[in-house]
């Protein structure tokens, strides 16, 4: 049980026990975070491999500890990557708000750690909203993975933020820009999409 719950979204581990498969499924209303580490290759290459993973492991914790205190599961990591989802699963219907949340966390916890810590890490956050479909890969290794626009649009606005900002498109906007502060972005030219307007999250402090 411990195991198939440190690999797999709750839900996905239950159906998987009970039935011994989980069909996939598409999920209307997602909002995903991927974050990346800037300058990671270049810092990466200065620091002892132990003492990269141990910083990458404490890492991947802090972020865990948030994505879950928000009711958002973490898909994968991908080498620095780190790609987080709410309202799959399990619908929520405070998805862009609860993800949008832990991004702000994430960013803060980053800016405390570095106050204490040798290494100083800054990510850039990208955020979209949409449609996803989710479902196991692998059937002796499981990997359970997440596909569609939502992910490369995410991507998309991680790979053009800047560092330690949050950056969401306009879909993500509408459902919280009662909530939060932005500043609104030029169009951003999308692969298969065209132009689209982009917003960062205006910063705390």
């Amino acid at each position: 049980d411990e195991l198939l719950l440190s690999i797999l979204p709750k839900k996905i581990a239950e159906e998987l026990k009970c039935s011994g498969k989980s069909e996939p499924e598409l999920f209307k209303n997602v909002t995903v975070l991927i974050t990346d580490i800037v300058d990671f290759t270049k810092k990466s290459s200065e620091i002892s491999p132990k003492d990269l993973i141990t910083e990458l492991n404490d890492i991947v914790k802090g972020f865990d500890e948030i994505t879950e205190k928000h009711n958002c599961e973490r898909i994968k990591t991908v080498g620095d990557e780190y790609v987080a989802v709410c309202g799959m699963p399990v619908a929520n219907a405070n998805h862009a708000v609860n993800i949008l949340k832990a991004a702000q966390d994430i960013i803060q916890y980053l800016k405390i750690r570095n106050q204490k810590t040798k290494h100083k890490w800054e990510v850039r956050i990208g955020v979209a909203t949409g449609e996803l479909v989710g479902g196991i890969i692998g059937s002796k290794k499981y990997i359970y993975d997440v596909f569609g626009d939502t992910i490369n649009t995410a991507s998309r606005l991680e790979s053009n933020s800047k560092p330690m900002r949050i950056h969401l498109t306009q879909d993500t906007y509408k459902l919280v820009k009662k909530k939060f502060e932005f500043e609104e972005q030029p169009p951003l030219q999308v692969k298969g999409k065209g132009k689209m307007k982009m917003y960062f999250l205006k910063s705390a402090d």
